[in-house]
């Protein structure tokens, strides 16, 4: 289910990724849904955001491990 969120004054992509699902790696996930916000690194004012569905798995968690532990 989509939901909004406004993002604080001072808040950046991260920070909400992290309110929003626990963890600060889906802020691909959440600047796809909010396209006209891509530019913004540091919001300004409070800002009305759409935050989607959590995915099942982080993007390219398993990208992210070195190469020992990616289990190949």
């Amino acid at each position: 289910m989509v939901k909004e969120y406004l993002a604080p004054q001072g808040s950046v992509w991260d920070q909400i990724s992290y309110a929003a699902y626990g963890d600060e790696r889906f802020i691909d996930t959440l600047l796809k849904a909010n396209p006209r916000l891509r530019r913004v690194v540091r919001f300004e004012k409070p800002t009305l955001i759409t935050i989607p569905d959590k995915p099942v798995a982080p993007p390219n968690s398993v990208a992210q491990l070195p190469p020992w532990k990616r289990g190949a």
